[in-house]
């Protein structure tokens, strides 16, 4: 342990390239949630999406994949991540999944997956990211000019993107790189298997069923994403979109893959394929394959516009005008913006985005997510609750589980943590919100917060429609699949 000055608050070695968000630490959710929101009236309505702060590309993936396979409209899409890297890869990954001229669908699929999530790739894949890192890369020869392209696949399908000179710059050093898989291998595992970071793994795997930790072990171990016992030998390329020019892992070392896709889906999966129980990281790979490859039969089959840009999330708006032309300014069905909340705070953003709602859509909507308002709000965790409100929930966490743990398999850190699923978030979170001024910032954009959510539940373990329940609504399997398989 590494202390402060102080030497009165423990400050913990830190391992990885921290802030790269190349993956995400949130389950993948379609943003429009047809059924909830437009119904069958979707099925021929223009849409404007907009992911202002992407960064992989799973919520697209996921939400062209929630609109109906006979959809007839025209869906232009904005994705933004101030990001360089991230930038890059969105822009790779893309170009991938939307060229009708690639390998098929099933090798595309899996060719993006390593891209996303394997740290080598086999000789085709890694021919094929290079094929495409070039030719993206000839639009970006022009130093000191923003690095700016365009694709049309066809009539009905294009990308595009505007990105800041610096984008084009890193592309250029990343395309140079010359280290090889075994050093930039090297430097993973020094990151992901650190012999400093060991108590923190262990600490992950007690919540685990044993049956589960062999195989994130072994993901671990060979940083691939494949099923268990699947030969890696061909794999013996970087994925140069996942490390820097340098050879650097650009992950910390607590980043899964399995973080980014919600277990309750990739368990269905698993149940609908017969496959194992015991290899989860086989279940998810199957999984996201099976998601790219429906992203890929609606992409090449709709009437789709990309945009990309790579810009603070409060000046897209203004570079939306300048970049995008045409009768009218372009506002949009859904806005969506992570987790920025958390450092500029909810009103910024409803002031700026607000207006840019689309007006004739009464489903349009903005989507902000906090993950540490419980830290700026009092009454915000449950560790600031009182004691005897502490205990009650967790009883309640135990009469919940029931038998499907034993209490040797207990530790104080799972019980902390999983009594959280049984604190109701929702009055803290309202008292936020207020202090916040975001009643004010709706006032002023004439937006109006919604009572109830119709999109994300607000709370894990709580679905949409039972939103008025204090309680948790999920089985105690799949307490376990959510509570588990998400980041510690």
């Amino acid at each position: 342990m590494i202390m402060k000055d102080s030497d009165t608050i423990p400050a913990f070695p830190h391992f990885g390239k921290d802030r790269n968000y190349l993956w995400g630490n949130l389950p993948a959710f379609d943003m429009l949630n047809v059924p909830m929101n437009e119904g069958v009236s979707i099925k021929d309505q223009d849409l404007s999406l907009c992911f202002a702060a992407s960064g992989d590309p799973r919520n697209l993936i996921k939400t062209l994949n929630g609109l109906p396979l006979s959809y007839s409209g025209r869906c232009t899409v904005v994705v933004n991540d101030y990001h360089p890297q991230v930038a890059i890869r969105n822009l790779v990954i893309l170009g991938m999944l939307l060229d009708p001229d690639g390998p098929s669908t099933e090798l595309t699929a899996e060719a993006v997956l390593h891209v996303l999530y394997s740290a080598s790739l086999n000789s085709a894949q890694y021919k094929y990211v290079k094929k495409w890192m070039d030719h993206v890369g000839k639009f970006g020869q022009q130093r000191s000019l923003p690095f700016h392209g365009g694709i049309e696949f066809n009539s009905d399908t294009s990308l595009e993107w505007w990105y800041p000179e610096q984008v084009g710059m890193v592309l250029r050093l990343m395309k140079a790189a010359s280290y090889s898989k075994a050093e930039g291998e090297a430097d993973r595992r020094r990151v992901m298997l650190s012999p400093q970071r060991l108590d923190y793994r262990e600490r992950y795997y007690t919540q685990l069923r044993p049956r589960h930790r062999v195989g994130y072990s072994h993901w671990l171990d060979t940083g691939i994403l494949l099923p268990f016992g699947q030969p890696v030998d061909s794999f013996d390329k970087p994925n140069r979109l996942i490390y820097s020019e340098h050879g650097e892992w650009l992950l910390i070392d607590y980043d899964s893959p399995a973080f980014g896709w919600n277990p309750l889906d990739v368990e269905k999966t698993r149940k609908e394929r017969g496959l194992p129980e015991e290899d989860y990281f086989g279940s998810l790979f199957f999984h996201i394959k099976h998601e790219l490859m429906d992203f890929i039969t609606r992409a090449r089959r709709f009437k789709l516009s990309v945009h990309l840009f790579s810009v603070d999330l409060l000046h897209l708006p203004q570079v939306l005008d300048i970049t995008i032309r045409g009768a009218q300014r372009l506002t949009f069905d859904r806005v969506e913006t992570s987790n920025v909340m958390d450092s500029i705070g909810p009103s910024a953003i409803i002031s700026e985005w607000g207006p840019r709602l689309n007006r004739k859509n009464p489903h349009a909507a903005l989507l902000l997510y906090s993950m540490n308002y419980s830290r700026k709000v009092e009454g915000g965790s449950i560790t600031s609750q009182p004691g005897d409100k502490i205990a009650n929930m967790t009883k309640e966490m135990f009469s919940h589980l029931g038998n499907m743990r034993s209490l040797q398999e207990l530790h104080p850190y799972s019980i902390m943590r999983d009594t959280e699923a049984f604190f109701d978030t929702r009055p803290a979170f309202f008292k936020y919100l207020r202090e916040q001024g975001v009643p004010e910032a709706c006032r002023m954009t004439k937006v109006r917060q919604r009572k109830a959510p119709r999109i994300i539940p607000a709370r894990i373990g709580v679905g949409l429609k039972d939103y008025d329940s204090p309680k948790i609504t999920i089985t105690p399997e799949e307490f376990y699949f959510i509570g588990q398989w998400l980041p510690p």
